[in-house]
């Protein structure tokens, strides 16, 4: 009865873990027949920038309203730099720790397992065949305050992810997890956007054409082509609030922290569709938590982020190692022990209903 119990609970874990569609969040569906992953990650961030009140960048945004919905389709030079960047293995992207001077250090991300024999420094490499990426951004400001949302979903189609074919069973490997866009991701992307600005008596809305980076924090926001002379891109913003260059090339697109290994993530099993799901979550935190102080008047800035992913593969899955995955076509036949399960819970089932059914008889009896 214990380990029904037990089944149970991990049963339900595995539920309350999916992912939230307002986090940082990766999907990713693998089928071992073609050798290919299907991938859709949405990189979400929340940025706080506050300000005095009295002050010039005050005077500036106070009232400020833009947002833009941008599409854009990666050309072959684009693929294969995300390409480049899946397979850069020993990406680990930015500290968010105390220090958020975020540097890009590429320290291997098999470091969070040591002494895993089965881990491998060189896997396949995988080729991005095919990425479409949705750029939406939402900033207000007040007198105080400046709020970017910013939400990218890249819907990626990778290949070449199979390490090792058997008779019985597929190792995947899963190092591309964990990628993270290194320098700027230039595409061209096409939409709308929206400005409106008391200060400048600007009031804009238009379509959006225009070749330009969706990676490094800095580059946010609409440059002043577009805005009758209003410059409104972050990294001006963080030159005047005094902050240091290194958050001109801040990587936005990075899913490092998925390289937690393999074997630490929630599993669940479902016989009914034959699939494997692994699960991970993790509490948000604020990958940059900085302040300035310029004659007395304090500068602040936060990015905030609440990553969460889930792998789907056909199959019965299990981790081998950090990185690997190991997928069987079929579920193994069920054990005694499991068996042992089954009879115990029928057992179970018939305890309470032979109750119920004593209880109803004693009932009748003492009418």
């Amino acid at each position: 009865m214990k380990a029904l119990a037990l089944v149970t609970l991990a049963l339900v874990v595995g539920l309350f873990a999916v992912p939230l569609s307002s986090a940082t969040v990766m999907h990713a569906t693998i089928d071992t027949q073609t050798n290919v992953a299907t991938i859709n990650a949405s990189s979400n961030y929340a940025l706080f920038l506050t300000y005095p009140s009295n002050s010039s960048m005050s005077q500036e945004l106070n009232g400020t309203v833009e947002w833009y919905n941008s599409t854009s389709y990666l050309n072959s030079s684009g693929m294969m730099q995300l390409g480049s960047d899946m397979n850069e293995r020993g990406f680990a992207g930015q500290n968010i720790s105390g220090d958020s001077r975020a540097n890009n250090s590429r320290n291997n991300i098999h470091a969070n397992s040591t002494n895993d024999t089965n881990s491998t420094q060189e896997g396949p490499q995988v080729h991005v065949v095919n990425a479409t990426l949705n750029y939406q951004v939402h900033i207000f400001a007040n007198e105080t305050n400046l709020t970017v949302y910013r939400n990218l979903t890249m819907a990626l189609r990778i290949t070449n992810i199979t390490e090792k074919v058997g008779n019985n069973s597929t190792i995947v490997d899963m190092s591309w997890r964990a990628f993270g866009v290194q320098g700027k991701l230039m595409s061209d992307f096409h939409g709308m956007f929206k400005l409106s600005n008391p200060n400048k008596r600007i009031s804009i809305e238009s379509q959006l054409n225009t070749n330009m980076d969706v990676n490094q924090l800095g580059d946010m926001g609409i440059g002043d082509q577009f805005t009758g002379g209003f410059n409104f891109e972050l990294g001006d913003l963080f030159e005047n609030g005094g902050f240091g260059n290194h958050l001109q090339t801040f990587s936005t697109i990075n899913f490092h922290v998925f390289s937690v290994p393999l074997n630490n993530w929630t599993r669940v099993y479902n016989s009914g569709t034959n699939t494997t799901t692994l699960y991970y979550n993790t509490t948000a935190s604020y990958l940059l938590n900085e302040s300035q102080n310029i004659n007395g008047n304090i500068y602040s800035l936060r990015v905030k982020a609440d990553p969460s992913a889930s792998l789907t593969t056909y199959g019965y899955a299990v981790p081998t190692s950090s990185n690997a995955l190991t997928v069987y076509a079929t579920s193994p036949q069920i054990g005694s022990s499991s068996i042992d399960l089954i009879i115990v819970a029928a057992v179970v089932v018939v305890a309470i209903v032979s109750l119920a059914a004593a209880l109803i008889i004693r009932k009748k009896s003492r009418k």
